[in-house]
């Protein structure tokens, strides 16, 4: 089916009646109509119709034919949606994109200079492709970042026989819109990128398997993991206060002033100024667990604004490493192996955690005498001798790894036909 309609032009009973160029269309205003594509990718097709109208050609394409095909895509101006489909299945390598690997980025080709176009004529691309969308000749603008390793893109025009006769006039309008178009595109791939990035931060925080956020300019938390919502609803030494807005805090004092100086200092430094910083701390932790580990980096500033949409202002990245937790997804991997109990298997993640019997006692809340139990029948079961052996057991237990979760599928950040 053809798009003609989309681009202004006349379908009667299903003949498309397609413009030539207009000797009103104002170069201005067609710059401007690229400019809004670059933001507005879905403008594109519109915009290549506009530019063909100007340029005087049938219609256009803004493509890339990856080495491999894997990849290939195609913006369509004007053309059979059908075909360019079966452009890309069967046609890539075809005599005009051959020749157009030897452009360079800013020269324009004209594709029946560079070919035997009569023998192209007689071939089945020609007849599949080229005749049912009127296409005698090509126009080839290459682009830089789609030209390279063994790739080939840019933007091509078509032009029918017709058209063909002012081949050179149209090189020549497409030479006065090759830097704009060149611009025009490289920013349409970044707002694209964009576009498509929203959900990245969350999902690299997600990826960090103990407690991490991002904080935005003012300290604020801006993405927890789950894993740091976890670590909130414990309630053990750092919580998230919400008194103004939802900033870290510790429930001890001194740990509180602490993390709050270095928090500033870090923020200070990720606004580009030079001053002492304290990026890992300890945070002791009420239960007497062991105290957490803090690390904070600080995040360089978007070089341009509009990043700022992605990142969401994000400023410094948070890690928060429990000591314990690790201890105690190994000490579960134990209890798996060994058929260690629920009390015993507690006792053997603090001992794993670096603690020993009195501070443990203390942490559960048990005498002294119910944690030698534990330990005692904690070594009669996985064959050890001593609390250090034991502990170096439980540090060379590997942790199993969680199924991983099926990836999203890609977003598409440009229209593509395929």
């Amino acid at each position: 089916m053809y798009r003609a309609s989309e681009c202004g032009d006349l379908a009667i009973g299903g003949t498309v009646v397609v413009k030539t160029r207009s000797a009103d269309m104002d170069h201005v205003d067609v710059i401007d109509a690229v400019y809004q594509a670059a933001v507005r990718s879905e403008l594109w097709s519109d915009t290549l119709c506009s530019i063909a109208d100007y340029v005087g050609a049938t219609g256009g394409n803004i493509v890339y034919q990856a080495p491999d095909g894997r990849g290939s895509f195609l913006i369509p101006g004007r053309m059979r949606d059908d075909l360019n489909k079966l452009y890309l299945q069967h046609y890539t390598r075809n005599p005009y994109a051959r020749a157009f690997e030897r452009v360079k980025p800013g020269e324009i080709a004209i594709g029946n200079t560079m070919i035997d176009a009569e023998a192209v004529r007689h071939s089945a691309f020609y007849a599949d492709i080229c005749e049912p969308q009127d296409i005698f000749n090509q126009l080839f603008l290459p682009h830089a970042s789609l030209h390279e390793r063994g790739g080939i893109g840019g933007v091509a025009l078509f032009l029918s026989r017709q058209q063909d006769e002012h081949a050179a006039e149209a090189a020549a309008r497409l030479k006065l819109l090759s830097p704009h178009m060149t611009r025009a595109i490289d920013l349409s791939f970044q707002v694209s990128r964009i576009a498509c990035a929203p959900e990245l931060p969350q999902r690299l925080i997600d990826a960090i398997a103990d407690a991490a956020m991002l904080l935005d300019g003012r300290g604020a938390v801006l993405l927890p993991n789950a894993a740091a919502e976890a670590l909130f609803k414990r309630a053990d030494g750092i919580f998230l206060s919400r008194s103004e807005r939802p900033s870290l805090a510790a429930h001890i004092s001194e740990s509180s002033i602490r993390l709050t100086n270095a928090i500033r200092q870090a923020l200070l430094i990720a606004n580009g100024e030079d001053t002492p910083f304290e990026g890992v701390l300890s945070i002791s932790r009420p239960s007497g667990l062991p105290p957490y580990l803090v690390m904070i980096t600080p995040l360089a500033p978007a070089a341009v604004s509009i990043w700022d949409a992605v990142d969401s202002g994000a400023r410094l990245l948070i890690h928060i490493v429990d000591p314990e937790a690790k201890a105690r997804r190994q000490a579960q991997q134990l209890q798996r192996i060994f058929g260690l109990t629920e009390a015993e298997t507690r006792v053997a993640a603090l001992i794993g955690s670096g603690m020993n019997l009195p501070e443990i006692a203390k942490a559960l809340g048990i005498s002294a005498n119910t944690v030698k139990t534990h330990t005692s029948r904690c070594f009669g079961k996985t064959g050890v001798r001593s609390q250090a052996a034991f502990a170096r057991l439980i540090a060379s237990t590997p942790i199993a790894e969680k199924s991983a979760a099926p990836s999203p599928a890609k977003a598409k950040c440009l229209p593509r036909d395929s």
